[in-house]
């Protein structure tokens, strides 16, 4: 008891004598946030309680059930669904009168190191509730928060607007200051948050005329969050055989659709293709390279969010990712530059003669011939080489899709690895098919320009040159984004 008594003079002294760095209204306070988003026929909550050092202190003595002095992590789940219930009875909320329950999806507790290296204590829930039947146009929500009413802290509301909902005529805002209670403000410390309550009005119908649509804190006008439909495949009640044929189908056809996006090396590939001699086995490899470099990026990443955080941040390391793939691709660029614009001006490269030997296997006639002192064809001069189409392949799976990394993410939460990994999986068949199918579109289209009756067009000649100059270009825009 005498130690303990020490522990607490010694806390209590230290928060006085030292500024708090992690909360602003000191080393007493408890902190609240609250993100209020309604959909269709639920609402969900987002809670966080967060607590400064002295009330950690204060409250670890309950959570240390075997009093060892430290907190295990069974003794803070314990903790958590102790409090859970309490902690939810006391957030009000109520739709057009009717009172809203809620019951929770998810529970964290951790405890970042606050001043002088001393425990904090962070509680996360998710929470959901189910909205009565109504067949009113607009309906009207109210929210309060009645927890730590009689502690002083930082209290938060934020309103979050979903694709589908119009919210207006609010009373909290649709932005936040501290990034759910992890980087609290300086300035404000002379004149905290104290949103304890909120109330707005929300529609799946047109705002009305002199209503005001949510607003953010800068005073611009609150977007719609867009849910990611494939990261929300992981998110299913029960996984039935039929439910994993539909996620399948659905997994594949956002990696075909997200391969059509911004990205992905489909103008590389498409310029790479043009004028050259290559078959559908290679086109096939391009999309075999995508789709286990994409897979083993979403892994990698993955692993790193989940268990290298601290030491490598993944919103680091993306932007890295993405310059080597555009270095890759330019390098790719210059090179196929160098050779085909030689080759159309007639100079002899290393593999001219092979080259040669190749045209003439292949099609039974040789189109290169000398005038003026030079040897040169008139045809496309470069084969597809596999050196090439493996860093093609490469580059453009080397830069993992965030959903794809997210649903792995929430499948590992969810303990549903293995699907998704197979959703994973699927998603790179996707966007490697799409891929491979632009391949192949090139390939057969590029036929035209084998004809012999093309072979002095200028134009022809130089599509080739101008196609690598585009890689180039496109190697060099990547780069250029990735380090801005």
């Amino acid at each position: 008891m005498r130690k303990r008594l020490l522990i607490f003079t010694a806390l209590f002294i230290f928060a006085f004598a030292l500024p708090a760095a992690a909360h602003p209204l000191g080393n007493f306070s408890v902190n609240h946030y609250s993100r209020l988003e309604v959909e269709k026929s639920q609402v969900k909550i987002r809670a966080v309680l967060d607590m400064a050092e002295i009330p950690t202190f204060q409250e670890s003595q309950t959570i240390d059930a075997d009093r060892d002095g430290s907190l295990s992590q069974a003794e803070l789940d314990s903790y958590v669904a102790k409090i859970t219930p309490e902690y939810i009875g006391n957030l009000l909320i109520s739709v057009d009168g009717n009172t809203i329950g809620l019951r929770p999806t998810a529970t964290n507790i951790s405890q970042p190191p606050g001043s002088g290296d001393l425990p904090t204590l962070r509680v996360e829930w998710d929470l959901l509730g189910d909205l009565p039947p109504s067949d009113a146009t607009a309906r009207n929500f109210r929210f309060e928060n009645k927890n730590g009413l009689e502690r002083i802290g930082w209290n938060e509301i934020v309103v979050r607007r979903v694709s589908g909902i119009n919210i207006f005529d609010s009373t909290a805002f649709g932005s936040g200051i501290t990034e759910e209670l992890k980087a609290y403000p300086q300035e404000s410390l002379s004149a905290p948050l104290a949103e304890r309550k909120a109330e707005f009005s929300f529609t799946t119908d047109d705002v009305p005329p002199n209503a005001k649509i949510l607003q953010n804190r800068d005073g611009h006008i609150s977007a719609p969050v867009e849910k990611d439909k494939f990261a929300e495949l992981i998110t299913v009640p029960e996984i039935t055989p039929q439910i994993i044929l539909f996620g399948l189908l659905v997994a594949f056809g956002f990696g075909a659709a997200h391969a059509l996006s911004p990205g992905h090396g489909k103008a590389v590939v498409g310029a790479y293709l043009v004028g050259t001699k290559g078959t559908p086995k290679h086109a096939v490899f391009l999309g075999i390279t995508v789709t286990i470099t994409h897979t083993l990026s979403v892994f990698a990443l993955g692993i790193i969010a989940l268990f290298a955080s601290e030491y490598i941040l993944p919103e680091r390391l993306m932007p890295f990712l993405s310059f080597v793939s555009g270095l890759m691709v330019l390098v790719i660029g210059l090179t196929l530059f160098k050779n085909r614009l030689l080759a159309m001006l007639g100079y002899q490269t290393g593999d001219s003669h092979h080259q040669a030997a190749h045209e003439r296997d292949d099609l039974n006639e040789d189109f290169t011939h000398t005038h003026g002192g030079s040897t040169h064809s008139h045809l496309p001069p470069k084969q597809v080489t596999w050196k090439n189409l493996l860093f093609l392949g490469i580059s453009g799976g080397l830069l993992p899709c965030p959903s794809a990394l997210v649903l792995m993410l929430a499948a590992i939460a969810k303990d549903r690895i293995a699907y998704g990994l197979v959703l994973t999986l699927v998603f790179s068949f996707g966007l490697a098919a799409t891929l491979t199918a632009i391949g192949l579109i090139f390939l057969y289209g590029g036929k035209f320009l084998n004809n012999p009756a093309l072979g002095e067009n200028r134009i022809v000649k130089a599509l080739p040159v101008f196609s690598a100059f585009v890689i180039a270009c496109v190697g060099a825009v990547i780069c250029y984004n990735s380090l801005v």
